[in-house]
């Protein structure tokens, strides 16, 4: 029985609006009960700040990089596929070639003299730009972008042999030639196997063409020597000619004793000199100042310094008799200020070329080109 007639009144809770509803725990225990060195079940591990992308400058030299790599790849395959050529020429150096002149066609197109006489033969009138075209067609012989090298070469001064080699089509040079000739009326031209025959005399054609397996065209003045240079071989390395240069030649001990023998009469001195040497190869340099250098080897038993002495001597005996001749290609001048030395086991021989004797040769030899087109 309560102590009072009135009963007491519950305490009436306070209403609280403005304050949240505190968040209901999380399940799996209270967060103050965590113990030292733990993490509270409901907390997680604060996230990784965000890592920081490449600086700008960082980013575009990675980009010219890989655009450096894309366009030197881009570059190789057009070397290598397009544009790389493996000499073929010089293989078809007939075995008893003495005399042998090699012209690499890129270096040679951009000397002055013969971008103005040569290459006007091209196209300087309708016709002919017409018949590179139907060349070109027949052949598949872009001429002069196709070729490479040209090497001239000779086994006794009387027959010659001028061999071609670049990016040429195979087994269509002889047949397109034959149907450009038969198409345009071309008279003297007659095929004969796998050779083309341009008549000269009754006696003697004027020129022989022929292809070989590899694509190297090989024109002669003569069917032996034709045959003679469409097999390929490693002959032309017996003849120490030099591999890099617009214009190189090599002599061997056969071409000095026929010179020898040729100019024994009027020059004694010379003819006597030459039998001294075994060999020589050089090249012309090309450019505003070309140059000529040349080196002797002495025949056995000979002294470099004693042949370089008498070269000398000769050199200037020639300086005289040219005085008196026509002057061919520059080469008094050219002999004028030759001077040969010994170096080593070899005498050298080196002399600047006057750029104006040059462009009278190409000038001269561009209208013999001109006027023996058919």
């Amino acid at each position: 029985m309560p102590d009072t007639l009135i009963e007491e009144e519950e305490p009436i809770r306070p209403t609280v609006t403005d304050d949240p509803a505190a968040p209901a725990p999380a399940p799996g225990g209270d967060p103050a009960e965590a113990g030292p060195g733990e993490r509270p079940p409901d907390e997680r591990p604060p996230a990784a700040p965000p890592r920081p992308g490449p600086p700008r400058a960082a980013a575009c030299l990675l980009a010219a990089i890989a655009l450096l790599a894309l366009l030197a790849g881009a570059a190789l395959g057009v070397y290598f596929f397009f544009w790389r050529y493996e000499p073929t020429a010089r293989r078809h150096i007939p075995g008893d070639a003495n005399i042998v002149i090699r012209l690499e066609t890129a270096e040679l197109a951009l000397f002055g003299p013969v971008r103005q006489h040569f290459l006007p033969l091209l196209d300087e009138s309708p016709s002919g730009a017409s018949r590179k075209a139907r060349l070109e067609a027949a052949t598949g012989l872009d001429f002069p972008s196709d070729l490479r090298e040209i090497v001239v070469a000779s086994t006794d001064a009387t027959s010659w042999v001028a061999l071609a080699g670049g990016r040429i089509p195979k087994d269509r040079f002889v047949a397109g030639m034959e149907k450009v000739a038969r198409d345009e009326g071309w008279e003297g031209w007659r095929r004969e196997g796998d050779l083309l025959i341009v008549d000269g005399t009754l006696t003697r054609p004027r020129a022989v063409i022929g292809q070989a397996d590899d694509g190297t065209i090989v024109l002669g003045t003569d069917v032996e020597i034709v045959n003679a240079a469409l097999p390929a071989s490693d002959e032309w390395q017996r003849l120490d000619l030099p591999e890099q240069g617009p214009v190189t030649f090599a002599l061997t001990s056969v071409a000095w004793s026929g010179a020898a023998g040729v100019v024994s009469s009027v020059l004694p001195r010379a003819g006597a000199l030459f039998r001294r040497v075994d060999h020589a190869s050089g090249a012309l340099t090309l450019g505003a100042e070309p140059a000529l250098a040349m080196r002797l080897a002495p025949a056995s038993g000979e002294a470099a310094a004693a042949l370089a002495a008498d070269t000398q001597a000769l050199l200037g005996s020639l300086k005289l008799a040219l005085a008196v001749l026509p002057d061919v290609a520059g080469a008094r001048d050219a002999l004028e200020g030759a001077q040969a030395l010994a170096q080593g086991d070899r005498v050298e021989i080196q002399t600047r070329w006057p750029y104006e004797g040059l462009d009278r040769a190409c000038a001269d030899l561009a209208q013999r080109v001109e006027r023996a087109a058919p």
